[in-house]
């Protein structure tokens, strides 16, 4: 009996350990991995994850993390599927001490299946409750938040042959960076080439309206301009899915968590998922209809609040966004103390190629993580207080000097090991012979500037160029570059017309004083033609001296030119509060040449008109940020009202100034968009002359255009010295429906054009007082007045042809003088013509 039972005894123990060290054995070999996005670099959760041929598998979990049982085989395929991505297969050999690994699902149209357009539709009931509990769960909804915001940038290169990179003699010198290519798949590499990160200290207000934001740490691998950094910020980048509308590059396009969403998207309701014991709903959404901005994507839904806990968007094919392959957002919402739902992470990603698709690109990525979210607490309404302003960013003086360790210890999440690499292989780059001579050719042709360590030399394109007065005309231009000083610029220009033998030039400075005070100054003196100056527009190199004028001037008109020798010197201060002060003087001689009115009709000391001007000049733009640039500052405008008021008066006797007169002008111009309609932008405009005997090149004289190049700033069918005033008021408006207006056509629901029309009117006249020096209606050149009638241009077209191009058609409504006009003025005018323009725009 004993033995018996021995051998049974011995024989269940040596089953019991074989059976754990299998056990122990498979549990050691278990295949773990991640499921990510291969666009958004984001996990997926709750993707299928299984064994082709054992099929046998599991599901990932939230942060898209699985472990998987070994296959019984020794070679299987691990599938992986998830709704809305193309199903991934891994070839797979068993290995003794399996790495983990990283698969990468690449996203595809989801499956709209069969659409229920009833009530009792699951996924159209889930999204109706979602609206419902918006005003509950919409962060915005706070009257004041404050959080520790985290930003980072960065740009990868991909769609490119790395191999033929490799062989080209002229990327050499750059080998070591192919060595830092990364690859999703052998067939799609991509190169991490920059990355930027901020962290600060954000702070918003509903009621009143206030932002702050204190940048506490900042760090780039390219761009070391301050007021760049700024941009690095929150301010500008505010992505909130529980909006209506969301705006991405200036375009808005339909939430799917719009209150009229169902109008565009169709909802289609598919699991339900515990997580951290909690049910969450998996909703699906798809556009109805091609050519909308809409998005694509999926939502997890907590179920017991209806709030979003993440949703995942992916931007129509057809959507209006040009050079854009592909553009991704991500936003995840996390419950703070008291179980309101707030702000977690955003991701923005976007393929962007201006080859078209297929082609060279680059992919950028923004991501954004929250943390120490502080609500409706009244430390934070104490800080805005501490300012007037409205918006305002602040960089900390230690921001660009913390360490590697502080940044190891303070950023959200930890970066990748290409992202390190980038901040090196930056640097490397930047003290490269070779990458610097091809980073400025690159300039010279794009800006049109060369750069020579402290001087630099262009625009190229106003080398040459000719016109009717001074036959072929050569130019060089010099000025000083960051080099020599970041306050002080110095710049000119010399110029010789062959024609008529005369040599012309601007010599001038403008200087910054340090410390942020905003104070500049400037003078600069004159000796040279008008060359079109428009009054709207300040930029020196926004003249008809170019060499692309001559290929696109109107036929049949002859070119009208004032001499100008002016001195101008000027004072400018910023308040820091969107409001500047401009204090100048001027002081200017002119000449005309035929065939407007000799200048000798409007002196009585000299054959030319002398004039003194002191004037003062008030601008306020709520919300503008500004990059300031080396030779002028980029001025980004938000959607409210830019207004400007400038007063000026003529100082007789002032350095030989014949004439006394005050002015006054005031100008109104706003930029912002309908919902679903495009955009409008419209300028208004007015201004008086008091004064006697004020000869018309000192009032206004109407800006006309004499080539069929589209001007958006003067009357493109008036031309130059046509009307003059000295009291006036215009008007222009332009509304861009974009691609509103196509989308009603099923066949152009695809295309990038877009459709706009305009108008400009202006009203104006010239008293009884400055007529009779101006002989404004009976000179052998007509200096017409408008009799107070309006001068009216409507206008429409089709904008982005091939992403640059512009056609306009542009009918000239004005009234016709009551004067009789000769023949030769009447045929230099046009009722109707087609004009042509481009330009780069998103």
């Amino acid at each position: 009996m004993n033995a018996p039972l021995h051998r049974n005894f011995y024989a269940h123990a040596c089953a019991m350990v074989l059976f754990m060290v299998l056990t122990l054995s498979s549990s050691a070999q278990m295949i773990q991995g991640k499921v990510v996005n291969s666009f958004t670099k984001e996990p997926v959760s709750f993707a299928s994850v299984y064994w082709k041929v054992a099929n046998q598998g599991c599901i990932t979990d939230s942060l898209g993390s699985f472990q998987l049982k070994p296959s019984p085989f020794a070679i299987d395929t691990i599938v992986v599927n998830y709704v809305g991505f193309e199903k991934m297969l891994h070839p797979y050999t068993a290995q003794k001490n399996p790495t983990p690994i990283t698969l990468f699902l690449s996203e595809t149209k989801i499956s709209e299946g069969a659409t229920v357009k009833t009530k009792f539709n699951k996924g159209l009931r889930w999204w109706r409750a979602i609206v419902a509990n918006k005003p509950k769960n919409n962060p915005y909804r706070f009257d004041n938040y404050a959080y520790e915001l985290y930003n980072k940038m960065e740009f990868d290169l991909t769609n490119f042959d790395k191999k033929s990179l490799q062989d080209k003699k002229a990327l050499k010198p750059f080998g070591f960076i192919l060595k830092n290519i990364d690859s999703i798949t052998d067939a799609k590499p991509f190169l991490p080439v920059y990355i930027t990160e901020a962290l600060s200290e954000f702070q918003y207000s509903n009621n009143p309206y206030k932002v702050r934001e204190t940048i506490k740490a900042v760090q780039t691998s390219g761009i070391k301009n301050e007021t760049v950094m700024q941009f690095i910020g929150g301010v500008t980048q505010k992505v909130n899915s529980y909006g209506n509308y969301m705006t991405l590059f200036g375009k808005e396009f339909i939430s799917p968590l719009s209150d009229i969403a169902d109008r565009y998207y169709n909802f289609k309701g598919a699991d339900t998922q515990t997580i951290n014991q909690q049910k969450y709903f998996h909703l699906f959404f798809t556009p109805k209809q091609e050519g909308s901005n809409t998005f694509s994507g999926d939502c997890w839904i907590h179920a017991k609040t209806w709030a979003i806990q993440k949703i995942n968007l992916t931007a129509s094919a057809t959507a209006d966004i040009n050079f854009v392959n592909r553009l991704s957002v991500v936003q995840e919402f996390a419950k703070t103390g008291d179980s309101s739902w707030m702000f977690y992470k955003d991701k923005v990603v976007v393929d962007m190629s201006p080859f078209g698709k297929g082609k060279f690109s680059f992919i950028g990525r923004r991501t954004s993580t929250y943390k120490d979210i502080q609500v409706d607490q009244p430390a934070t309404l104490a800080t805005l207080s501490k300012s007037n302003r409205l918006s305002e960013i602040i960089i900390s003086d230690s921001a660009k000097q913390q360490s590697k360790n502080y940044w190891k210890g303070m950023r959200h999440e930890d970066l990748s090991s290409n992202e390190l690499k980038v901040y090196q292989m930056i640097d490397t780059l930047k003290q490269m012979p070779a990458f610097q001579s091809m980073k400025n050719k690159v300039e010279f042709i794009l800006d049109g500037h060369k750069k020579f360590g402290k001087i630099e030399i262009g625009p190229w394109y106003k080398w040459v160029s000719s016109n009717q007065h001074e036959g072929l005309r050569l130019r060089f231009d010099l000025g000083t570059t960051e080099k020599f000083s970041k306050q002080l610029r110095l710049y000119g220009y010399a110029a010789y017309g062959f024609k008529d033998g005369i040599w012309k030039g601007k010599g001038g400075f403008n200087y910054k004083l340090p410390n942020k005070s905003g104070v500049s100054f400037g003078a600069s003196y004159t000796d040279d033609l008008d060359n079109g100056h428009i009054r709207f527009i300040d930029d020196e190199n926004i003249t008809v001296d170019n060499m692309f004028n001559r290929l696109l001037r109107r036929k049949g008109l002859v070119q009208k030119f004032l001499g100008m020798k002016e001195l101008r010197s000027s004072v400018t201060k910023d308040f820091g509060n969107n409001m500047s002060v401009k204090f100048q003087f001027k002081h200017s001689q002119f000449e005309t040449f035929n065939p407007l009115p000799h200048s000798r009709m409007f002196s009585n000391r000299d054959m030319n008109v002398l004039n003194s001007e002191l004037g003062l000049k008030f601008r306020f733009a709520p919300g503008e940020k500004v990059i300031e640039g080396a030779r002028r500052d980029f001025k980004l405008k938000t959607h409210l009202p830019v207004m400007e008021l400038e007063l000026a008066a003529g100082i007789p006797n002032l350095m030989n100034s014949e004439y006394q007169y005050q002015k006054v002008g005031a100008y109104l111009s706003q930029k912002f968009r309908i919902k679903r309609w495009g955009q409008i932008d419209y300028m208004v405009y007015g201004g008086k002359y008091f004064g006697n005997g004020i000869p018309f090149m000192l009032l206004e004289v109407h800006p006309g255009n004499e080539i069929y190049y589209y001007n958006k700033n003067s009357f493109n069918l008036m031309n130059r010295f046509e009307y003059i005033s000295d009291h006036y008021v215009g008007f222009n408006i332009e509304h861009n429906f974009e691609k509103k207006l196509f989308n009603l056509i099923p066949f152009m629901r695809k295309t990038k054009m877009r459709q706009f029309w305009n108008l400009k009117t202006v009203w104006g006249d010239l008293s009884q007082q400055n007529r009779g020096i101006n002989r404004a209606d009976f000179s052998v050149y007509y200096l017409k007045r408008l009799r107070e009638n309006y001068y009216t241009e409507l206008g429409t077209g089709i904008d982005n042809i091939f992403h640059f191009f512009r056609i306009d058609f542009v009918w000239r409504l004005a009234l016709n003088s009551q004067l009789p006009q000769p023949p030769s003025f009447k045929s230099q005018t046009q009722d109707f013509a087609v004009f042509g323009s481009f330009k780069l725009q998103l």
